[in-house]
């Protein structure tokens, strides 16, 4: 812990949330670090230290948990079922900005149905008021909505979009980021220039061709290529991290593999 710069914590939410914590762990093992394409290592200079998964009476001590991470100036990184983001988020400062790559925009005033709950109950608790698809409507009430800046996404409903638009979020669909690259990374590039930056990473981002085990596998996702070529336009400092919404697939770890991979590409930004 004392030599770290990441430190590694698990945040039970989601009735999978012990299957998925074992996965991610077990598949970490497996992957190679060093990129033989820019021939560098993703993880140079990165000293991880895992403190394994919290156990925890209510969601609102994510917030201190993750506080006394940043206080010893560590970056955390998140493994979760569904977004923690909400609580760990408010570990940071008001001048922090927000990344989420989801297909989804999470700015349901209320929502209930029978995957969310499954994917956002934690100790038997659930809240139509802040799960997986409102977490983002949360967090408008508490920071500024223009330090928010939603990658990938491909699913919304009219309410929603009226929320960006009224609200100046900012945004790029995974058909414009595909169709229009050049100009999306130069957008992002402004957004995170000289900036704190913290990174939600919901699996469901990418297409369901390579991430087949997500909860929601909307089509016409982003690939791997493109989620690399995102991350080369941040200009920003990374502070805060967190990974969710894997749905493991019985004999099946390509999703797991991908997931990884991502991971080492954002901690790559630090090195």
């Amino acid at each position: 812990m004392e030599e770290s710069n990441i430190v590694v914590f698990g945040v039970p939410i989601g009735k999978r949330f012990k299957d998925i914590s074992e996965k991610l762990r077990k598949t970490s093992i497996y992957l190679e670090v060093f990129d033989i394409d820019r021939k560098r290592n993703l993880l140079e200079n990165i000293k991880i230290s895992d403190l394994g998964d919290l156990e925890i009476k209510n969601l609102e001590e994510i917030i201190s948990y993750t506080k006394n991470i940043v206080q010893k100036n560590k970056i955390p990184l998140l493994i979760s079922g569904d977004h923690p983001t909400l609580f760990s988020f408010q570990a940071f400062d008001e001048k922090t900005k927000i990344i989420s790559f989801d297909a989804h925009c999470d700015l349901k005033d209320e929502y209930e149905d029978e995957k969310i709950i499954d994917l956002s109950t934690w100790s038997g608790n659930f809240d139509s008021r802040v799960n997986g698809a409102t977490w983002l409507r949360r967090l408008c009430e508490k920071i500024d909505p223009k330090n928010i800046l939603l990658l990938g996404i491909r699913s919304c409903d009219e309410d929603e979009l009226k929320f960006i638009e009224d609200n100046d979020i900012h945004y790029f669909t995974s058909s414009k980021i595909k169709e229009d690259i050049k100009s999306v990374k130069q957008k992002v590039k402004e957004f995170t220039k000289n900036s704190k930056l913290y990174i939600t990473l919901d699996i469901d981002v990418f297409d369901p061709s390579i991430a087949p085990a997500v909860h929601h596998p909307e089509p016409n996702g982003i690939f791997f290529n493109d989620f690399q070529n995102l991350l080369e336009s941040f200009k920003g400092k990374l502070v805060g991290l967190d990974v969710c919404c894997l749905n493991p697939i019985q004999n099946n770890e390509v999703t797991e593999f991908l997931v990884i991979r991502s991971i080492f590409e954002i901690l790559g930004l630090i090195s």
